[in-house]
């Protein structure tokens, strides 16, 4: 029975990380994306894959949930990489842009792509509010990419 027909809207993150060489931190921050704040395991969330290339020092790690709860879940790995992630080290042949490089959220089942934009830009909001001190260790804009009918649309969120 398809997740749709049992009523679940499922959206899933490609969320891409600067670490591969450490297999620790890339656990950690897949564990992060599983845990609630009170240590007990977000309901309907599942790593489906951790993907790490030694030579790029970079991991991608899939996180699919339910859509009300995938926003909360990626920016508890997203705050999990911030602090493990030292980018004044960090060293690998593909080039980075910081600690977290991309969180594309993607549409599974019973969703569409305007939910998953908006699980997008909560997580924008949470993480300039949760994490400041974080962003400027990150020392670069973030910056959204919106999925258009007409091609791809960027915006500055600094400039928003």
């Amino acid at each position: 029975m398809s997740s749709s027909r049992l009523g679940l809207s499922l959206a899933a993150c490609l969320l891409n990380v600067s670490e591969a060489r450490r297999k620790y931190v890339v656990e950690n921050i897949a564990k992060a994306a599983l845990l609630q704040e009170n240590g007990q395991k977000y309901p309907k969330v599942s790593v489906l894959n951790i993907f790490s290339d030694q030579d790029y020092n970079r991991s991608v790690i899939t996180i699919a949930a339910s859509v009300d709860t995938l926003g909360h879940s990626v920016l508890a790995a997203c705050l999990e990489a911030f602090q493990s992630i030292d980018m004044a080290v960090q060293e690998g042949i593909h080039p980075c842009l910081g600690a977290v490089d991309l969180i594309p959220i993607y549409p599974l089942s019973g969703v569409g792509v305007e939910e998953c934009g908006a699980v997008a830009r909560k997580i924008e909001t949470d993480l300039f509010s949760q994490s400041e001190a974080a962003l400027d260790r990150i020392g670069l804009p973030l910056e959204s990419f919106t999925a258009r009918r007409n091609g791809l649309e960027c915006e500055f969120l600094a400039d928003s």
